[in-house]
């Protein structure tokens, strides 16, 4: 159920956010990889996958409030 809902997310991240979230977390490419394939700063990178990760964070943390009460 997890991975169906981190899937979901994923799924409904704007185009270039998915696209590096895949790449960093699928392929395992470091942001330096990333931001070169995709010609972009790093930072630009970094900052992308900290968008990501809260918006996992923030639909998983909703789904246990929903789930636990």
């Amino acid at each position: 159920e997890k991975e169906l809902l981190i899937n979901l997310t994923v799924e409904q991240m704007p185009p270039q956010r998915r696209r590096i979230f895949k790449m960093s977390r699928e392929q395992g490419l470091s942001n330096d990889d990333i931001a070169l394939k995709l010609g972009l700063s790093k930072k630009t990178v970094e900052n992308n996958i900290t968008l990501d990760l809260k918006d996992l964070r923030d639909v998983i943390l909703a789904f246990l409030v929903f789930f636990l009460n």
